[in-house]
């Protein structure tokens, strides 16, 4: 006899999956117009919503009443209000992931995707397929695009640095350098956590411009370095610690193994080399789908970029003379390998 109730739920998954488009981009629309903010201050009516952002009243109810469906919005005697969830849509939360859902679903993102097929026949970005430049060109070329990458990758960090300083012991180490790190955000919380440690910041120059202010209003200014440079030509050396976060998925093998060959260059013996990327199972487990979620984003949206198994890191850390130590999990999107040299 056919098992009637697994075929509606498989029914139902397939469904939730081909409308998972809509999910996303109701939510985009509602971070995009900062409905969280509007609400901070508490519940109003869909009309009072409506004429505050100046929207139609009934199309605003009925995109309210879906995220209320998600979890975001709560429905109390006609009030819509924030739920804990919707309260991360908010641009001052410390958590905030506003920017963050602007920028995954953005029509940068989106157009990228609706050409996802190419990148699956020729195994090329279909972002520059789209756009005709790669991401990264496209994020300098178009600052207001680039402000909210930034604000996404500093919306993301927010939550990885607490699991990575739980997951990671960084008290041997007193130099440390994050290769392509940002505005410094991962760097400015291991030195706060080591008072005795100093750090180097590498990024290109537009990226590295707001440091000063991530590093000052941690109190680390006077104890790291902030240097200018890509990590495709040279790293810092003789430092005790290297780290590499989100870099190395952005990229090919060919491109990941210049970087990994800068960083051995400059590392000492004992120094180590921690990849703060998703490490994927080798075998994809339904239960856990966010890592391919990723890996299929680094498919349509980056110049060879991809997660990795733990077999592909070691094979790729090997072919640039650095061993594969372990590999930690973090949770969330990121785990740590940690490498040093052969």
């Amino acid at each position: 006899m056919p098992n009637h109730d697994a075929a509606s739920e498989d029914s139902a998954a397939i469904l939730r999956m081909a409308f998972a488009f809509v999910t996303s981009q109701t939510l985009y629309v509602a971070a995009d117009l900062g409905i969280a903010d509007y609400l901070a201050a508490g519940p109003l009516t869909a009309p009072e919503l409506a004429a505050t952002l100046g929207l139609h009243p009934d199309a605003l109810a009925r995109l309210a009443q879906a995220l209320a469906a998600f979890g975001i919005l709560r429905l109390e005697a006609g009030r819509f209000g924030l739920t804990a969830t919707g309260q991360l849509l908010r641009s001052d939360s410390p958590r905030s992931l506003r920017a963050t859902v602007r920028f995954l679903a953005g029509p940068w993102a989106w157009r990228a995707f609706e050409q996802l097929s190419h990148s699956v026949r020729s195994g090329e970005s279909s972002f520059e397929h789209v756009w005709g430049v790669s991401n990264f060109d496209y994020w300098r070329q178009n600052p207001e695009v680039s402000a909210i990458h930034d604000e996404a990758m500093t919306g993301l960090t927010a939550t990885e640095i607490a699991r990575v300083l739980e997951a990671y012991d960084f008290t041997p180490f007193h130099s440390i350098v994050d290769v392509g790190g940002g505005n410094g955000a991962l760097l400015a919380a291991i030195l706060r956590r080591q008072p005795t440690a100093r750090g180097i910041l590498m990024d290109l120059p537009h990226v590295v411009e707001l440091a000063p202010t991530v590093l000052r209003d941690a109190g680390v200014e006077a104890r790291c370095e902030v240097v200018p440079g890509s990590f495709f030509e040279s790293v810092p050396s003789g430092a005790d610690l290297y780290l590499l976060k989100h870099i190395i998925h952005d990229w090919d093998d060919d491109r990941s193994f210049t970087i990994l060959t800068n960083c051995n260059r400059s590392m000492g013996n004992d120094s180590r080399l921690l990849i703060i990327d998703r490490v994927l199972s080798d075998q994809p487990n339904v239960a856990e789908p966010m890592g391919y979620l990723v890996d299929m984003t680094m498919l349509a949206m980056t110049p060879g970029g991809r997660e990795r198994t733990e077999g592909q890191f070691r094979a790729l850390l090997a072919s640039a003379g650095l061993r594969f130590e372990r590999s930690i999990n973090v949770g969330g999107i990121c785990d740590i390998v940690e490498a040093r040299r052969s």
